[in-house]
């Protein structure tokens, strides 16, 4: 009776969740499998509601990341759970991983798509304030926990130094101000493989298998110092053992924040304008604290602690002087995202320039933004232009 009372009522609030998350244009639906914290949960597919989001599409896939705390050896660990299609198997079955005993598993969702709503086994997530009021890309499931226990292990836990790049700069972090953008700290660093419509995860064995399959991965503020700016400039991020195969070391969102905890000030922080954290299209001190919660960030009584002004302030004084101070690194770089920007370098500059507008920095410090683009007719950024901010006159003045 217990057994059927509990499934009903798991039943029920998945339902509504759906009910909920359909009215949102666009949103896509993820469902969490039972048990995710554990070895079973992790290796069972997590299904993408057909109808609002399509894992084969690029612009509307999730991703999920699992990083793993062992409370004995104070070590870290990496697993990638598969997201599939609803109605399709995975093109080779996730590897069931190995836990440590005791070990505190935190899971980290990702999408491309404009927002993702996790249904089913959600007791431990966090997807907003409600199903109603989601963040948008990001959620999470035991993170605060997951982050607790490293804090409660101290010194025993070892997070790598920041080090410096090739130029003896300080290497950039997700909670550095030079190459941050209107949301930070988001999404995951997951890679999964497609084979026309099913999907595996990405090891060696199954690339081997797959021959022909491509991989897919999160547009991320973490994946893009982790996986796109450190290896060219000489540096490296946070990484762990993979728990789907030996021999190969991986990163994770939950690992580059942990390392970012080590960023000398001024230290970029979830602001309470990030459009994630606003509630309603108002800003939110619990929406903020939630997602930075997640984020191990820390948490404010004010929202003065998370001031819009301030941090426009440190984006305007440090990200256009590092674009450029990297340039030469990374203009022979591809671009992420090549219907935005023809390279690495115009991708930031572009990605900075839209931010400066998305944050309302414009407006708040009444100034223009100090990098602009030029575009082809396709929209693409192919150049960036440094300049001076000026000011923006008043509506009285004009």
């Amino acid at each position: 009776m217990v057994k059927i009372a509990s499934t009903l009522i798991f039943s029920l609030t998945a339902l509504l969740s759906i009910v909920e998350a359909a009215t949102n244009p666009g949103a896509c639906i993820l469902t969490v499998p039972r048990h995710p914290l554990t070895a079973k949960g992790l290796a069972k597919p997590y299904i993408l509601h057909k109808g609002n989001c399509d894992q084969t599409n690029p612009d509307q896939q999730v991703f999920a990341e699992a990083t793993i705390f062992d409370p004995h050896t104070k070590k870290f660990s990496v697993y990638h759970p598969l997201v599939i299609n609803q109605g399709t198997k995975p093109a080779i079955k996730p590897v069931v991983p190995v836990l440590p005993k005791g070990a505190i598993v935190g899971l980290w969702f990702g999408a491309n798509s404009d927002s993702v709503t996790l249904v089913g086994d959600i007791g431990t997530c966090v997807n907003g304030l409600s199903s109603q009021d989601i963040f948008g890309q990001v959620a999470f499931c035991n993170a605060e926990a997951f982050f607790a226990a490293v804090k409660a292990a101290g010194k025993c836990v070892k997070i790598p130094p920041i080090g410096t790049d090739k130029a003896g700069r300080p290497c950039p972090t997700t909670r550095f101000f030079g190459i941050i953008d209107q949301d930070q700290s988001d999404n995951v660093n997951t890679v999964y493989l497609q084979s026309c419509n099913k999907f595996a995860q990405n090891t060696k064995a199954n690339c081997k298998a797959l021959k022909n399959a491509t991989k897919i991965s999160n547009g991320s503020d973490n994946n893009l110092v982790a996986a796109l700016l450190d290896p060219h400039l000489g540096c490296k991020s946070f990484t762990a053992p993979s728990l789907m195969e030996k021999g190969v070391m991986l990163s994770s969102m939950a690992l580059n924040e942990l390392q970012a905890t080590l960023q000398k000030a001024p230290v970029a922080l979830v602001p309470a304008n990030d459009p994630m954290v606003l509630s309603n299209n108002q800003l939110s001190l619990d929406k903020v604290n939630a997602y930075r919660a997640g984020v191990d960030q820390p948490l404010i009584t004010s929202l003065k602690q998370a001031s819009p002004k301030k941090y426009c302030i440190n984006f305007d004084k440090i990200a256009p002087k590092y674009i450029k101070a990297i340039k030469d690194s990374i203009i022979n770089q591809p671009s992420p995202s090549p219907d935005v920007a023809n390279n690495l370098f115009t991708f930031m500059g572009q990605r900075y320039f839209a931010s400066w507008t998305n944050l309302g920095c414009d407006v708040l410090l009444k100034k223009t933004s100090a990098i602009t683009v030029t575009t082809n007719k396709h929209g693409v950024a192919t150049a960036v232009h440094f300049c001076q901010s000026s000011p923006i006159p008043s509506a009285s003045s004009r």
